[in-house]
């Protein structure tokens, strides 16, 4: 019993002592002697305001940035041609890349056509956290697509162009190599020609000594027809006559030699031409090769531009 009576006494002191202090910090912050200590301030919108000039500075394309709480717009920088109608600082947030960010508490990539502002622009949202990873507003950046768009459209007119020129190349390049084969074939058929213009001198040579022979026979006929007196006066006509067909042979054939040998050079020269056209022919396919062969890297280089213009922005 004496136990259980000094507990009782001991619970009814500690009691006390704890409504003493209650009642004497209600009267302290009745009196407001006690002042409790204030939430501590984050200054990571305040740090990002700051920034934000410096980031528009930093970025080579036209953009413009702003920066809000998860309330209102706190920053705004316009662009050179991407821009607002007005300042939207202080203003309430609107259905944009920021207002997402700070919805999703995620980055927001929006792709904004040129109709609404008059250029075509890629919004980003970045969500802005504190210390304890609370989302309080965001930071948002708008850039202009307008250098991409035109990238783009080089690049499409440059592998238009270079298509066009690769497809007329290779129309050129088949031309030559035709334009080559025909040249070849007139080049062969001179050649042979020739060839068969110089087989008639042994011809004309053959018929010369017929012709030298038939006046050499007539010259002695004509002999034999003086020493025979008036019995070989009819002979004589004929041996006369087959002299005077030996000297015209002989002359036709120089003639005929002449006409051959004038053939002939003409000939060789066409020949000789045909030879250096073959060789230009050659020469114009390798170096349409080769431009085709330009046009097709042209072509690589143009899709590659192509490439690079649609990776300018995001």
């Amino acid at each position: 019993m004496f136990f259980k009576k000094k507990k009782s006494e001991q619970e009814h002191s500690a009691s006390n002592v704890k409504n003493n202090i209650s009642d004497v910090l209600a009267e302290k912050l009745g009196q407001n002697e006690i002042q409790l200590p204030a939430p501590k301030k984050d200054y990571t919108l305040d740090t990002a305001v700051r920034l934000a000039p410096g980031i528009h500075k930093l970025l080579p394309l036209d953009c413009m940035i702003a920066v809000s709480d998860r309330e209102k717009y706190l920053y705004y920088a316009p662009g050179q041609q991407i821009k607002l109608k007005a300042d939207i600082t202080g203003l309430p947030l609107q259905q944009d890349s920021l207002s997402e960010a700070v919805r999703t508490q995620n980055v927001v990539d929006m792709l904004v056509s040129d109709e609404v502002f008059g250029v075509p622009f890629q919004a980003i949202g970045f969500p802005v956290k504190d210390e304890e990873g609370n989302v309080v507003g965001a930071i948002g950046v708008a850039v202009s697509l307008a250098t991409r768009q035109s990238l783009t459209g080089i690049a499409n007119i440059v592998t238009l162009s270079a298509q066009q020129n690769s497809a007329t190349i290779q129309e050129l390049t088949a031309s030559a190599e035709q334009l080559a084969q025909h040249q070849k074939f007139l080049y062969d058929m001179g050649k042979e020609i020739t060839e068969h213009v110089n087989k008639t001198d042994k011809i004309l040579q053959f018929i010369n000594e017929v012709a030298a022979t038939s006046n050499l026979l007539g010259l002695n006929a004509s002999i034999e027809a003086a020493r025979a007196g008036e019995h070989g006066r009819g002979f004589s006509v004929v041996a006369e006559e087959i002299r005077k067909m030996s000297l015209s042979s002989t002359q036709g054939v120089k003639d005929i030699k002449e006409i051959l040998g004038a053939i002939k050079d003409k000939i060789n020269t066409m020949v000789e031409q045909i030879n250096e056209t073959l060789s230009i022919a050659e020469q114009q396919s390798a170096a349409t090769e080769e431009i085709s062969a330009s046009m097709q890297e042209l072509t690589s280089s143009s899709a590659e531009l192509e490439q690079i213009a649609s990776k300018v922005v995001g």
